[in-house]
């Protein structure tokens, strides 16, 4: 049986309707009849700004930090530790979430995975700085 996902409660999208990165809150998860909401299934945030919505695979978004409800303190999975305490390098054939940050050899400041688009390939849209630039992901 699949573990259950958190996915975090705010995330930094590009919005394809306001043309720029803004806020987004999490509305729901959806997953299938009798399934639990873990990382197949499909999460929908909402932009601050226009209220539109975007859709996400769990697969695709960094997940929250698990909160210790004795200490309330933040006690971070292995996965979302990994994943904030280091800047991943750029590499075509590598799969990304949306939260998660990089860096790439043509832009000085690391860049935040600010969205994804599927396709042949998939692509992730990121922030570096003020540029946004798409890449391409999971290539074989």
């Amino acid at each position: 049986m699949a573990a259950s996902f958190s996915p975090r409660e705010e995330l930094i999208l590009y919005c394809r309707f306001c043309q720029k990165t803004m806020p987004a809150t999490l509305e729901r998860g959806i997953a299938g009849t009798g399934r639990v909401v873990d990382k197949e299934a499909t999460f929908e945030y909402i932009c601050t700004k226009c209220h539109r919505s975007h859709c996400f695979y769990g697969k695709d978004i960094i997940e929250a930090v698990p909160v210790n409800e004795d200490e309330k303190e933040k006690q971070p999975s292995e996965e979302a530790e990994t994943a904030e305490a280091e800047v991943r390098e750029y590499v075509p054939t590598g799969h990304y979430l949306i939260g998660e940050e990089i860096s790439h050899p043509s832009h000085e400041v690391p860049g935040l995975i600010v969205g994804k688009e599927p396709g042949i390939p998939n692509r992730i849209i990121v922030q570096f700085g003020k540029v946004i630039t798409p890449l391409v992901e999971d290539i074989e």
